[in-house]
């Protein structure tokens, strides 16, 4: 970040954008705590090649890691979850989130390897969830890191919850979270990038839908489904969901295919080329697609 920017950023709002990096993207979901090194590590080259210096936000999911062990933990995330009490259920949650946190680590060294100030961020330390339902106080750290020139890095994690003792908070739940809960300190998350192991959002037919909005978002939530892998947190389904209230908040939302060299690193640069028409774009009403 350049000193004028770095300037600006400390004394007036800030705008952020988030990434997630999906964990079917770094993560082989049909193994056990296995990373796609290839992915994580070009995706982490291409963070640094694409990354202006302005604020952003990088999320990233558990994949093969952490989501087994919250299945067998029985911990789930959203409302409708049980309550847990038993002793079994406490090692449950400790195995959970040190499972979650190995992949974080690598998460973040291959950023850092690649010339991001990546900066770990980790959501059982600035929410609490009500019944899956995550809340707390303004994360000041983060924010903090974020005018810093600093790029927080968080993940889906185990977070205590007033009503089930846990649950898990899916990076979409924190993503949507920090969108408001930013926002009293100045920081405004303005556009979200999600990507996975597919195209996009495709329909019933397999084809991609190039723009969600009013119009469609019913069908469009219907044909996500969920994924085939064990996924506590709702797969694609979850994600286009948290797009579509972020959309109402004024975040436009771009899924998008990470199997795809170059394409994170367009998107991240200024609009235009090749990252105008990739994916699937999330944005609230009915106007036409500019991107046609």
């Amino acid at each position: 970040m350049s000193a004028a920017a770095a300037a600006n950023a400390s004394e007036g709002r800030l705008d952020v954008t988030l990434v997630k990096l999906g964990g079917s993207l770094i993560t082989d979901k049909t193994k056990p705590r296995t990373v796609a090194k290839e992915h994580l590590r070009r995706l982490a080259a291409e963070i640094a090649a694409g990354w202006s210096g302005g604020g952003l936000v990088i999320g990233h999911g558990s994949g093969s890691f952490g989501h087994p062990e919250a299945r067998a933990a029985g911990l789930a995330g959203g409302a409708g979850g049980r309550r847990l009490g038993l002793p079994a259920d406490r090692m449950g949650i400790a195995r959970t989130q040190a499972a979650a946190q190995e992949l974080h680590r690598q998460v973040v060294f291959h950023l850092i390897a690649a010339g991001v100030p990546a900066y770990s961020q980790l959501p059982s330390a600035f929410v609490v969830a009500d019944d899956g339902e995550p809340g707390g106080p303004p994360p000041e750290p983060l924010a903090a890191a974020l005018r810093l020139g600093l790029v927080p890095v968080t993940m889906g994690d185990v977070v205590v919850d007033r009503a089930r003792g846990a649950s898990i908070a899916s990076t979409e739940t924190v993503f949507e979270f920090l969108a408001g809960a930013l926002v009293p300190l100045g920081i405004d998350v303005r556009r979200a990038v999600w990507l996975g192991a597919t195209a996009g959002v495709l329909d019933d037919a397999g084809r991609l839908v190039p723009r969600i909005d009013a119009a469609n978002i019913g069908a469009a939530s219907e044909a996500a489904g969920s994924s085939p892998a064990v996924d506590v947190t709702g797969g694609m389904e979850h994600r286009v969901s948290t797009a579509w209230r972020l959309a109402q908040r004024g975040v436009e939302s771009l899924i998008i295919d990470g199997r795809r060299p170059g394409l994170l690193e367009s998107v991240l640069r200024p609009p235009g080329g090749e990252a105008g028409s990739a994916g699937t774009l999330v944005s609230p009403g009915e106007v036409e697609d500019a991107r046609e």
